[in-house]
């Protein structure tokens, strides 16, 4: 998978994940540069990083999305940890992991809604996506 692949990947999910909470979700900027990272062979390869949040949302609906986003995480095939809410906050957390350093975590409490992660690192030889 090259770095343009990588970042489509992530990009689908994550729209799909935030389509789960309309809202005013801020700004990502998939076009910014990506960052260096280990391939396994020990070159070095480009993955992104997209970050987003939005306001809080309510415990019916926080239950509602954390169990859709984990049913999308295991339709693609990655790994899925999960947290319960806790605390006075409700903090709760469903992360999927995959292949290449793939990670991308829906995070949700009183204060606010997160989402995010990193792509894939991927092969980039000519450095041209950092």
């Amino acid at each position: 998978m090259g770095p343009e692949q990588a970042r489509t990947e992530y990009l689908d999910i994550f729209t799909q994940i935030q389509a789960l909470a309309p809202g005013d979700w801020t700004k990502i900027t998939p076009d910014k540069p990506g960052m260096a990272c280990p391939l396994p062979d020990g070159t070095e390869g480009t993955r992104f990083n997209y970050d987003s949040t939005q306001g809080a949302i309510s415990e019916d609906q926080a239950e509602a999305i954390h169990k859709t986003v984990k049913e999308i995480f295991e339709s693609k095939g990655l790994r899925v940890v999960q947290t319960q809410p806790s605390g006075a906050n409700r903090d709760q957390t469903t992360t999927g992991f995959g292949d290449g350093k793939f990670s991308l975590q829906l995070g949700t409490s009183s204060f606010g809604t997160t989402l995010g992660g990193n792509t894939r690192c991927a092969s980039d030889p000519e450095g041209k996506f950092r």
